[in-house]
């Protein structure tokens, strides 16, 4: 499988799990009474066409992970991968939570304590199924898959019922269930405020273990992908930084349709990111680049042919290959064969890397390939449509650097908090009616842009 259809796996599975969570969160802490019975099916549609995406999503991720380890579709490796790996354990447990999710389905307007009790305890559950198999699962500590874990939650519980909330709460309806839709509204803004300050803060420690430095933004795949998804969450700040502070306050003043208008835009940036995030996760976060300490002597058949070779380091990351091959006689390999490598990454998910091996004599192959982190890694080699895989085990490059690049930015980033403080001020006091809020807020503004220049510079 390419990778747009990696890509699409990942997001099928984002925007299942907040369809999935957000249905539960949704009904049970946000809704009550300010929905109709229309509202409550569409609801339930949700949930079912949440667990579909989810499961469906996982179903071509496994096929994917097993045709990319093996270099061609085996439909019998799918039940051992199942049984036999992490991930494989994980989507297993993913299913069946997501089949315990839909039983419990939405809940009532007035659900039990056992009932939410029931569905953050499954809702836990089935996002652990995530985190376990993402980079973070790739780290050692129980700190980087708990982190992972939070920063899921409150994607999913958050984003899932602002979009709910955004097409389903009657907006047009304020004036005849004011207090039930202004109540709604009030909850769902509690509910994102404090998500967001769980999603920034888990977000910036998986940046701080992902990223060597301030560099690794600009200079590497998944830090420009991850730039992307900052201007994105940007976007959706500002958008939920005006609903909470300026619009909610001013709904007894008429603002229920702008609030409506908002918070529609609000959600649809939202699923905008969750793509973004799709593309993110299927690349390779920068860390320290892998190494060999010995080089690796293989020898094994390839069809009519006994290959043997080595791997060796080059640059941290960057490794050579030379394969020869000989007919049985013992003489070359016929000249001109086609030698393809793919090597695939066993313990988590991501993008396969490929390198075509060019022949510089007869039956000797030579070429050079980039790994993007440690682990254990399966070289598949394909000749002459024979294939063979060889497994590569990689090891940790120690660096040894006199200060953190992180910490030369902290001074322009305590300029930027401070002005995210005047921000907030600025819109509170906008909402509120009080004149002059446009000082404050432009005040704020001024110290965002300066401690961003001055974080900049100070890396440069």
């Amino acid at each position: 499988m390419t990778e747009p259809i990696q890509v699409a796996a990942k997001a099928a599975l984002f925007l299942g799990v907040v369809l999935l969570l957000g249905a539960g969160v949704f009904a049970r802490w946000i809704a009550r009474t300010a929905v109709g019975k229309r509202s409550w099916r569409r609801l339930r549609a949700g949930l079912w066409a949440g667990a579909v995406l989810v499961v469906a999503g996982s179903a071509v991720d496994v096929v994917d992970t097993v045709t990319r380890a093996l270099g061609v579709l085996d439909a019998s490796a799918i039940v051992p991968y199942l049984s036999a790996t992490r991930h494989g354990n994980a989507v297993l447990a993913r299913v069946a939570l997501v089949g315990a999710l839909l039983l419990l389905g939405v809940g009532h307007r007035r659900p039990a304590v056992a009932d939410r009790a029931a569905f953050v305890t499954l809702g836990l559950g089935l996002l652990t199924t995530f985190s376990l198999v993402s980079h973070a699962g790739a780290q050692p500590g129980f700190l980087p898959v708990t982190a992972d874990l939070v920063h899921l939650a409150g994607v999913a519980g958050w984003g899932g019922a602002l979009v709910y909330g955004a097409w389903l709460l009657p907006w047009q309806a304020f004036d005849a269930e004011g207090a039930s839709v202004q109540g709604s509204a009030a909850r769902l803004s509690t509910v994102g405020l404090w998500s967001v300050v769980l999603i920034a803060a888990t977000g910036a420690y998986a940046a701080l273990n992902h990223l060597w430095g301030p560099r690794a933004l600009t200079d590497t795949p998944y830090g420009r992908v991850l730039l992307v998804k900052l201007a994105g969450v940007s976007a959706v700040a500002v958008v939920a930084a005006t609903n909470r502070w300026v619009l909610i306050p001013s709904l007894p003043r008429g603002a229920a349709q702008r609030l409506g208008s908002f918070v529609k835009i609000e959600s649809l940036l939202l699923l905008a990111v969750l793509g973004v995030t799709a593309a993110l996760v299927s690349q390779s976060p920068p860390g320290p680049p892998p190494t060999l300490s010995r080089p690796l002597i293989f020898q094994t058949a390839v069809g009519p042919w006994t290959v043997r070779g080595t791997v060796v380091r080059r640059d941290p990351g960057r490794f050579a290959v030379e394969a020869s091959f000989r007919s049985t006689p013992g003489a070359p390999a016929p000249a001109g064969s086609t030698v393809d490598l793919t090597l695939t990454m066993l313990e988590m998910e991501m993008a396969p890397v490929s390198v075509r091996l060019a022949e510089v004599r007869p039956g000797v192959y030579e070429g050079t390939f980039f790994l993007p982190m440690t682990g254990q890694w399966q070289m598949t080699i394909r000749a002459g449509g024979n294939i063979v895989r060889v497994p590569i085990r990689t090891e940790e490059t120690v660096f040894i650097q006199p200060m953190s690049p992180w910490k030369v930015v902290l001074p322009g980033i305590a300029v930027v908090l401070v002005g995210l403080g005047c921000v907030v001020a600025g819109l509170r006091r906008m909402g509120a009616g009080v004149r002059g809020s446009w000082l404050a807020l432009g005040a704020g503004i001024a110290l965002v842009i300066a401690g961003v220049v001055l974080a900049v510079r100070a890396v440069g």
